[in-house]
């Protein structure tokens, strides 16, 4: 069949859908005349693909046909991102099509936390997911769908780990326990691997196409500005890897760029203020943020002319996510680095030729065991008659073994978090007065930052925060890991050209991680050198 002929089926199969979908469009990306089919047929689907492809229409147009031609009901589909920023870009750009097929659509995350009512398709966080799992678990019912996306964010962390076990809970709620499981992600180099950790059975769709980066390294922001003028670069995202850069670099910026406007936007800010900065994003002609990761993924600020890195990320994810927010109207990706060493220009350069072949890094798969102390307590505040200890050790299993799962139990019971009384479970009335305050749901630390302390003088160098890498610069020089022990990284200088194997993405642990039993922690959060 010929591809004319294969848009022409597909577009027949999209009965209710198309219209609403891909009408203004009037074709079909790669990647969902691979998808849609694959989804319509009932499969579970794991996509993999560049930044900005038409992933999330690829499965959630054949998603919302089956939802009408098989007469689904109540909540059926559930749609999980990483942030509360993607969760609204995706309302947003999913809301209007479904409406006009009769299936509604609601946020629910930290800034939404209530339902107004409950809709067909659910738009949330794993955290947000949690609390809803556990206080209305029969809404789950009639659950057909879920769709994990940005998974390549979630997988390998605590949060990743969250999800599937939330996976497993759901699966015993929904009537229909085969509800489809799909997967979307940037392009991944072992897409098995990781989809097997969430769904047994499923199809793997991978469509290359990924966009030229042109970046420029360079020493100043005001080269940064003159590079902008000449090439006629109007709307300018600069990333900064704190709050506090973030703050001192658009006050730098600001007198740089006047009278143009310069916004900032980052966590510590209120909701209205960065809205206000999106706004400004989105309407003016010339405008400069400078963000966080808060802009990495989600939120839609228009269309980008140029991404500018303030300072290295710390992280080759967190550099793939930064430019690919850059300019989706092209095949190019502009970016402007800024570099003040030359130890800086080399890792740059390493970062680019690695962001360049298309693929994330990968590593070794290893469970975060704080999911098994927040998985437990989630669990029980969800079954206040107490459960069986079989049930618990069938639920830990994907992240331990039975005879770790009983020390975990044993230790949060002499810690006064659990009772057992004739051979169950019982969340304590500590516990309770815990979940009630909705505590118990997010894994997250309330703090992502690290001191970073030179192994050889003991010296502190500075700080960093979020997800970053064996090797990556502060202070002008560039460190190598040597372990990480709690909120302290200890580093020596390192020496030599970086490689794709030194972009490997070290974990933070989960903020339960400190009611693992001692001998558990001890295990787990050694970094080798």
């Amino acid at each position: 069949m010929n591809r004319i002929n294969e848009i022409t089926a597909i577009r027949r199969r999209l009965k209710h859908a198309w219209v609403p979908f891909f009408a203004r469009f009037g074709k079909l990306t790669p990647v969902q005349e691979k998808t849609i089919p694959t989804v319509l047929d009932g499969a579970n689907v794991v996509v993999a693909s560049p930044t900005a492809s038409g992933k999330t229409e690829a499965v959630v147009a054949p998603v919302a046909e089956r939802f009408v031609s098989e007469r689904w009901d109540g909540l059926a589909i559930l749609y999980i991102v990483p942030t509360r920023a993607l969760a609204n870009d995706i309302l947003s750009r999913i809301e209007g099509p479904l409406r006009d097929m009769g299936i509604t659509a609601q946020l629910k995350h930290g800034d939404k936390p209530h339902l107004k009512s409950l809709p067909n398709c659910l738009i949330t966080t794993p955290e947000s997911l949690d609390s809803l799992v556990c206080r209305r678990p029969q809404v789950f019912s009639s659950l057909r769908a879920v769709v994990l996306d940005e998974i390549h964010l979630l997988d390998n962390t605590y949060r990743g780990d969250q999800m599937r076990l939330l996976l497993y809970r759901l699966q015993n709620l929904a009537s229909n326990r085969t509800f489809s499981i799909h997967l979307l992600s940037a392009t991944l180099s072992q897409p098995h691997q990781i989809a097997e950790r969430y769904v047994s059975e499923f199809v793997v769709v991978m469509v290359a196409g990924q966009r030229e980066i042109d970046y420029h390294i360079v020493g100043s922001h005001d080269e940064v500005y003159h590079l902008a003028r000449q090439k006629g670069w109007k709307k300018v995202l600069y990333f900064c890897n704190l709050r506090e850069s973030v703050e001192a670099t658009a006050a730098v910026l600001g007198q740089l760029w006047h009278p143009y406007p310069v916004v900032a936007h980052h966590g510590s800010l209120n909701r209205r203020v960065r809205e206000e900065a999106e706004a400004v994003m989105k309407e003016a002609k010339i405008a400069i943020c400078v963000a966080t990761s808060t802009l990495e993924i989600g939120i839609d600020i228009g269309d980008i002319d140029l991404v500018v890195l303030a300072e290295p990320p710390w992280s080759i994810s967190a550099l793939l996510q930064r430019i690919g927010r850059g300019n989706r109207r092209e095949g190019v990706i502009h970016v402007a680095a800024i570099a003040t060493s030359d130890e800086e220009k080399a890792l740059l350069d390493a970062m680019f030729q690695t962001a360049a072949s298309g693929e994330l890094p990968t590593q070794p798969y290893e469970p975060d065991l704080s999911v098994a102390v927040q998985q437990t307590f989630s669990y029980l505040y969800q079954h206040p008659e107490g459960v069986e200890e079989v049930e618990l050790l069938q639920l830990l299993s994907p992240l331990c073994s039975g005879d770790d799962a009983k020390l975990i139990l044993a230790h949060l019971r002499q810690l006064g978090w659990l009772e057992c009384r004739t051979g169950r479970w019982f969340a304590s009335t500590r516990l309770m007065d815990m979940g009630e305050k909705g505590r118990i749901h997010s894994n997250i630390p309330d703090s992502q930052t690290y001191k970073v302390v030179d192994a050889d003088s003991g010296k502190e160098i500075g700080k960093i925060a979020g997800v970053f890498d064996d090797v990556f610069v502060l202070a002008q020089r560039t460190w190598k890991v040597v372990t990480v022990s709690g909120d302290i990284i200890s580093v020596r200088r390192f020496k030599g050209k970086a490689s794709s194997p030194m972009f490997k993405r070290h974990r933070n642990f989960g903020a339960f991680f400190g009611l693992l039993p001692p001998e558990l922690r001890h295990r787990f959060s050694s970094v080798s050198p």
